[in-house]
C-alpha cells in the first residue's frame, strides 16, 4: 500500500505503507489513513518528528559504530535509513508551517 501526503505548500508526496506509519508515529499521529494535521498542528508534529528521528539517528550511530560495515544488510542491498526517507517530508512540514497551511495523507 501506498501513503500520499499532501499540503498547498508543496508537492505531493508518496512513501510506502510501513515507513509512512512509522513517520506518523513518530509525528504523535494514529495510523489512521486517511486523516490530516490542521495547520496549527504541524509546529508540534515537527518538531515531535524531528526529535523521533534524532534519536533513530543516535541508535543507528551507536549500532554502526559495533559493525564493521554498517550500511549493508546481509543480502548486500543498501540500507537506507528512516532519517533520509524523512527529508521530503520534514521539507514539506517546515513549509507548510510557514505557509500556514494544513498536511493531509491518504
Amino acid at each position: 500500500m501506498i501513503v500520499t501526503f499532501k499540503s498547498k505548500a508543496s508537492g505531493d508526496l508518496i512513501y510506502f505503507k510501513d515507513a509512512a506509519l512509522r513517520l506518523l508515529d513518530l509525528m504523535g499521529r494514529d495510523e489512521k489513513v486517511p486523516s490530516a494535521l490542521y495547520a496549527e498542528d504541524v509546529p508540534a508534529a515537527l518538531q515531535q518528528l524531528q526529535q523521533g528521528l534524532a534519536e533513530i539517528a543516535d541508535k543507528e550511530n551507536a549500532k554502526a559504530q559495533q559493525q564493521e560495515d554498517g550500511q549493508t544488510s546481509p543480502d548486500g542491498k543498501t540500507y537506507i535509513s528512516l532519517n533520509i526517507r524523512a527529508l521530503p517530508l520534514l521539507d514539506m512540514l517546515q513549509k507548510a508551517q510557514k505557509k500556514q497551511c494544513p498536511v493531509s495523507w491518504e
